[in-house]
């Protein structure tokens, strides 16, 4: 009898753990909102401005790091140790591209530097991500820290 209650106690107990463990967790996205400037000096600033986490999951996320160019923004998520879980890049939010119609009435492009402007940043979050750090390309494969941010 004792057996038979001892196999039936360690079969409970397998039962529930293998509940906890078969629980998924609730996919997430993080919205990062930042003020950017350049400075009198033409460097660039980036203020930190809130943070917000939501239920959800991106479709079709991809991070795409081709035609970067001068000026574009990197965006690395890092865990308490500092390794990278993720990287973002972003185009230049400084360089505005809008398109309007001219007066011979053909589409046309025309790319606008601002001095200041807000952006989101929006990617899948992970629970470990601890830092947010931002980098601008500088010249060919350079990075510049400008600031790091403690989630």
């Amino acid at each position: 009898m004792k057996l038979l209650t001892v196999l039936f106690l360690i079969h409970s107990c397998a039962s529930s753990n293998d509940l906890t463990n078969n629980k998924k967790e609730t996919p997430k996205i993080v919205f990062l909102t930042y003020n950017i400037k350049k400075n009198t000096e033409k460097e660039t600033e980036i203020i930190f401005e809130k943070l917000k986490i939501v239920n959800g999951k991106i479709k079709g996320f991809s991070n795409n790091n081709q035609n970067q160019t001068m000026g574009d923004l990197e965006c690395s998520f890092l865990d308490k140790n500092k390794n990278i879980l993720q990287i973002v890049h972003i185009k230049n939010p400084l360089k505005k591209l809008v398109e309007f119609v001219n007066n011979s009435g053909n589409l046309e492009k025309k790319i606008f530097e601002m001095d200041s402007t807000q952006f989101v940043i929006r990617a899948p979050y992970f629970a470990n991500t601890r830092f947010i750090e931002i980098s601008e390309k500088t010249s060919g494969k350079t990075l510049k820290k400008i600031i790091t941010t403690k989630l």
